[in-house]
């Protein structure tokens, strides 16, 4: 009975040990931007500038529906404003530009939402891409750029340059 119980222990000191170190950068909360959306932007006027830049300059619009409310909103926000990588594919390709969903059923933005084809039935966040001339070129659920509790930098960057076609 002893030999069992030091077997198993030992079992699963190894095992929580490994964990640990596979965690590595991603031990501890997943990091987050607290109020990435403006709550009182006109999101269709942003649409329109960010719109009018691609035009000149031949980006794509990377518009990403959220709200404050949602963590998972607040952590892709921090891997897209942090993750060098993936904030230089953006600034490259892309002009960016936050919808504020507003509270949960608040019909904020619902305009801009059907207009592009009803992207939040997929949930929180998600993001749309616009060709120049105002197009939907796709829309992404996010779900499928996670790992773990956060959103994974290579699954952003391959997202991004997907979109980028």
């Amino acid at each position: 009975m002893r030999r069992t119980f030091l077997v198993v222990a030992t079992i699963v000191a190894s095992a929580c040990s490994a964990t640990d170190g596979a965690a590595g950068e991603d031990a501890g909360p997943p990091p987050e931007v607290a109020r990435p959306y403006d709550e009182n932007a006109d999101a269709s006027a942003e649409i329109a500038r960010a719109l009018e830049r691609a035009r000149s300059d031949g980006k794509r619009v990377l518009v990403l529906f959220g709200g404050n409310w949602c963590k998972w909103c607040r952590r892709l926000e921090h891997t897209l404003r942090n993750e060098p990588r993936v904030r230089d594919a953006i600034a490259a390709g892309f002009h960016v530009v936050h919808v504020d969903t507003g509270a949960r059923r608040s019909g904020r933005n619902a305009a801009i939402n059907e207009r592009y084809g009803n992207p939040m039935q997929h949930g929180l966040p998600v993001l749309v891409v616009l060709r120049p001339d105002g197009q939907l070129h796709t829309t992404q659920e996010t779900g499928a750029l996670e790992r773990g509790d956060r959103h994974d930098p290579e699954r952003v960057l391959a997202f991004l340059a997907r979109a980028r076609r």
